[in-house]
């Protein structure tokens, strides 16, 4: 059922009681469903027609000994109609063949190819032509138009998977059984061999995304990665969630957005860092859909989920009986999804407005094209709604005339919030983009039509965002407000050695941990994981459990390892919620720590680590002025972006390896180095050069 009023309405649903193994297909005006039967060893596959318009069966067709590994579309430019390209593979090497069919609209075998092969990946169709990998070892060339004929052959030099190859510019880039990407040109050449430095068993198997300058692929081990086009050389990678296999990824502007064993992850392309996660209770292994300003997902939780493209905001969601493994599918006129069990359900195509959604600002529509010609003309109309408190109306114009910080300033008068957030992600303003995220989640708490869920999403966005500025007060208030709509704990701890700490001696660390949330810990555990520290008693026994309001005392018998007035000691808390969720929350302290009887003058750089507990290294300097370096942080954090902080390092001629690469660790890293290197001052300096408007 839906859990948000906005999804669109139901055209057909339909419980065809058959295992849906591949990706469906629209050609003409039906849906094209590959079928196999259920069970440990599976031979037989088939097709399964529906009309679009109402979900009716049209027709069937059955694959003894073959599966599917495919379909594609292919629009036949004489005759004026769609057929449906379908490759399968063997699954009895002695009685069953591989092959490509071609099928009518009304389920007529219209041409088959004569091939040898057993196996055949999915087909692509690129320029009149149709490309699949054969065997494995062979990319062919096939002209649809002439009954499947005209056959090119290439060798591959490593084995191919059944995922579709990428045609680009006279290029093929096909994934592998293997940490291998090829990119091999039409004319045989083969152009590079990207092999992956990890785990043979980390497949390049999903068909990769190729754009610009760039190809970016996924692995069975959960990596993103980014490649050279004319080289294959890595650009950077990334690793999304544990060690498990991605959906095939999908690009929209300058984010990736894939599947991952957890939920969902949004990265930036031009770097790999992971915009935002939306998290689900079982893997998303199909590849998302992108319509407008959402992204759709299917999940094996047995839901589709329709996500904000920005902010990963859940707008809504679709339970369906079974687990969900194939994507959705857009029609003319509609958004289809079926599960893995055959239930299938259609919905009114989402709509896509030519500029904005908003009634308010409809009027504009009629005076965006001469925005190029008349600027001068809108901006007046923009004041002009302005002046008549028609803040919605007006921040579409501004957005139409470029002005983003004015748009998603009357976005905001308007109560339009995530719309603000989207703009101030655009300009770089994370701090207000943070601020407008969790103004979204309060002005859901008055919703009654809201469930708890959906609230609690928002204020996990919320928190999200404070992280990534580094406002750490800012974010707990948010996860407090997560766990309160969860009914989850919210724990917290201190530390305080019994006394004086030497290295290579040992010493009993006492820490208080407190349940601040709305509900149970159980099976608690703190433990050490930090080589600075040896513990004798490094793991503390289960704690049965932890209520909400209680706190539980205890110690830890260690040996420092290491030596200075800021030796980081880093404890691992693991707990299980009411729901048999694990969790495991990481946290810094710093002690003090002599070498005999001196202590070193100064504190060395601290790692790349933030800490959540009463010892903070900040607390431990001073700046040469006085002021508040907490505050001066955060000032830094939300007036600069990641690549203007690293532009200041270069112009401070520090190495940007030697801080941590989170915005607010690298602030605070700096921090703690310029003041203990006689530099607060020239840090100053640059900031009030770059940021003149504010006040340092």
């Amino acid at each position: 059922m839906f859990s948000h009023m906005t999804a669109p309405n139901t055209i057909w649903t339909a419980e065809l009681d058959q295992t849906i193994s591949q990706p469906s297909l629209v050609f003409s005006d039906t849906l094209l469903l590959a079928t196999q039967p259920s069970g440990p060893v599976v031979q037989h596959s088939g097709l399964l027609a529906l009309d679009l318009a109402t979900g009716q069966t049209r027709w069937q067709h059955a694959f003894e000994y073959a599966l599917v590994s495919g379909m594609q579309a292919y629009h036949l430019m004489a005759e004026g109609r769609e057929i449906a390209v379908v490759a399968t593979s063997s699954s009895d090497f002695l009685n069953g063949q591989g092959g490509l069919l071609a099928f009518d609209e009304a389920g007529t075998i219209f041409w088959q190819g004569e091939v040898e092969e057993q196996h055949f990946s999915a087909p692509v169709v690129k320029d009149r032509q149709l490309f699949v990998v054969a065997g494995g070892k062979n990319l062919l060339i096939i002209s649809p138009e002439t009954g499947g004929d005209d056959q090119h052959r290439i060798p591959l030099s490593a084995a191919a998977s059944q995922a579709a190859p990428v045609i680009a510019d006279g290029v093929a880039y096909i994934p592998c059984r293997s940490p291998d990407l090829l990119a091999v040109a039409l004319d045989g050449n083969e152009r590079w061999h990207f092999q992956f430095q990890g785990s043979k068993r980390d497949w390049l198997d999903q068909t990769p995304i190729v754009i610009g300058a760039f190809v970016y692929a996924v692995s069975s081990q959960g990596s993103v990665f980014a490649l050279e086009r004319e080289t294959g050389q890595m650009v950077w990678q990334a690793t999304v969630g544990a060690q498990r296999p991605l959906s095939a990824p999908t690009l929209h502007n300058d984010t990736l957005y894939v599947g991952f064993a957890e939920g969902m992850a949004a990265l930036d392309r031009r770097n790999g860092r992971i915009q935002w996660t939306f998290p689900t209770s079982r893997p998303i292994s199909a590849q998302p859909l992108i319509i407008h300003d959402t992204v759709y997902c299917t999940s094996e939780d047995h839901h589709l989920y329709a996500l904000d493209l920005v902010s990963g905001v859940e707008r809504w969601r679709y339970e369906l009986p079974r687990r969900i493994e194939t994507p959705p599918v857009l029609a003319k006129s509609a958004l289809l999804v079926v599960d893995r069990g055959g239930n299938g359900v259609a919905w009114e195509r989402p709509f896509v407005p030519e500029t904005t959604s908003d009634p308010a600002a409809a009027d504009t529509a009629a005076t965006t094209a001469a925005a190029k010609v008349a600027p001068a003309i809108l901006e007046q109309k923009a004041k002009v709604h302005e002046a008549a408190g028609e803040p919605l109306a007006a921040a579409a114009v501004w957005y139409e005339l470029g002005q983003l910080e004015r748009a998603a300033q009357q976005y905001e008068l308007g109560g339009s919030w995530l719309e603000a957030a989207k703009l101030w992600q655009q300009i770089d303003r994370y701090g207000k983009r943070a601020e407008a995220f969790e103004q979204y989640a309060r002005q859901l708490l008055g919703n009654g039509q809201i469930g708890d869920e959906e609230k609690a999403l928002a204020w996990e966005q919320a928190a999200r965002a404070y992280a990534e500025t580094g406002q750490k007060e800012e974010r707990q208030r948010c996860e407090q407000e997560t766990a309160r709509f969860r009914r989850q704990p919210v724990l917290t701890v201190e530390v305080e050695p019994e006394g004086p700490m030497e290295m290579d001696a040992w010493a009993r660390v006492n820490y208080t941990v407190r349940n601040e949330g709305f509900g149970v810990a159980r099976g608690l555990q703190v433990s050490i994981k930090d080589d600075r520290f040896e513990g004798q008693s490094a793991r503390t026994q289960t704690i049965i459990t932890l209520q909400p309001g209680r706190e539980y005392q205890h110690w830890l018998d260690v040996s420092p390892k290491a030596h200075g007035s800021s030796v980081p000691m880093q404890l691992l808390i693991e707990y299980i919620d009411k729901s048999n969720g694990v969790h495991k929350l990481e946290r810094i302290f710093y002690l003090e720590v002599a070498e005999g009887d001196e202590l070193p003058a100064t504190a060395p750089l601290t790692p790349p680590s933030i800490s959540t507990g009463s010892l903070e290294i900040l607390s431990t300097i001073k700046a040469p002025d006085g002021r508040d370096l907490f505050a001066l942080r955060n000032q830094i954090v939300q007036s600069f972006n990641k690549d203007e902080m690293i532009d200041v390092l270069f112009q401070m001629n520090l190495r940007e390896d030697d801080f941590d690469e989170r915005l607010s660790s690298m602030v605070r890293e700096l921090m703690v180095y310029v003041v203990q290197n006689g530099r607060f001052a020239e840090l100053l300096a640059i900031c009030q050069e770059r940021r003149p408007a504010l006040e340092w």
